[in-house]
């Protein structure tokens, strides 16, 4: 083969690797989608990043003056299946990563098992951004998490409705009773509420939403993990 022909092939192959396309043979149609679903990426990836940064030096509520690092969220800017806890813990404020502790563990295992996917294909985040604390003036003391109040949620839920917007995920999937409440807008209890996919606008976007149990509670519950896994097999039916 003359070296004009493999310098072509090299040019070649470069070209479908940088489009994610794999083979021998181009497809120009799905180059083209594949250019386009890049650009509509790195899209998101800007405007959640400037979003990111507007969270940073958030104070609309005090948690902005008690949080060592807010924890915005993370995963794919194009994932169909965006996660949604309460609020970060200790862990978490401290790495300004969401769910990064045993919780945090737990929920990797249910992403790769059960849902035969990575981390870094959904996206993660909380209903608030900094960390609750029954005792602000002390982020280094353990066993310090509460729940966030009803005006710390109604400061922070703007952001996570913005990060929805943006991603567009075609299930998100509430982890625990406060932020299945807050997210479908009731009162019932997780046990009432898990097992079934309710029709909702969040946001500017209609979703499918599916409250399972938040994994902290999996390790105090060990038994419940069987109806998490039902769950996961509702979501997969969703996408």
């Amino acid at each position: 083969m003359s070296e004009d022909k493999k310098q072509l092939l090299k040019v070649y192959f470069e070209k479908r690797r940088e489009t994610g396309e794999s083979g021998f043979f181009y497809n120009r149609r799905k180059n083209l989608e594949g250019q386009k679903n890049m650009k509509k990426s790195d899209t998101v990836t800007a405007a959640l990043e400037k979003l990111e940064k507007e969270v940073l030096s958030c104070k609309r509520c005090p948690l902005g003056s008690s949080r060592l690092n807010p924890c915005f969220g993370e995963g794919s800017p194009s994932a169909e299946i965006m996660f949604v806890g309460e609020g970060p813990g200790y862990t978490e404020d401290h790495m300004g990563r969401v769910f990064v502790g045993r919780a945090g563990k737990l929920l990797d295992k249910i992403i790769s098992g059960a849902l035969k996917t990575e981390r870094s294909r959904v996206y993660i985040a909380n209903i608030v951004k900094c960390h609750p604390m029954k005792d602000p003036s002390d982020p280094e003391k353990r066993g310090n998490d509460r729940p966030p109040s009803e005006d710390e949620v109604k400061s922070c839920i703007p952001y996570l409705k913005q990060q929805a917007e943006l991603i567009k995920p075609k299930v998100i999937v509430p982890l625990g009773s406060p932020s299945a409440k807050t997210i479908l807008q009731t009162d019932e209890r997780i046990t009432k509420l898990r097992g079934k996919a309710y029709d909702r606008e969040f946001g500017s976007i209609k979703v499918k939403v599916v409250p399972t149990y938040h994994p902290a509670y999996l390790l105090r519950n060990s038994s419940k993990k069987a109806e998490v896994y039902e769950d996961t097999k509702l979501i997969l039916s969703l996408l």
